[in-house]
């Protein structure tokens, strides 16, 4: 599973210290970065129901961290990016298991 994969290089690659007191998505992003792990563990243990509300903040986080991620500062960029894949991963694999 690419979801599982993309979990496990998210934790060990950690949280940017430089990107401390950011905002995407007019959320701080380590509270981001709290909200979409809480969702992706959620999801992986099958303890995510997904609803409308849900499926729509994560399409808005994966807007904005598609913008953060064209952004100059590499640390911010690369942060965005992974975490934009992940935020991906979990839509596209809520949407194949509704199909």
């Amino acid at each position: 599973m690419e979801l599982a994969r993309l979990w496990r290089e998210h934790l060990q690659a950690g949280y940017p210290a430089e990107l401390v007191g950011m905002e995407i998505a007019g959320t701080d992003a380590r509270a981001l970065d709290a909200e979409i792990t809480s969702c992706v563990s959620a999801f992986l243990t099958q303890q995510l129901v997904m609803d409308e509300r849900i499926e729509h903040r994560l399409e808005e986080v994966r807007t904005a961290l598609d913008v953060a991620s064209r952004e100059g500062r590499p640390s911010l960029a690369a942060y965005a990016h992974r975490l934009n894949e992940l935020v991906s991963a979990v839509l596209v694999e809520t949407r194949v298991g509704r199909g």
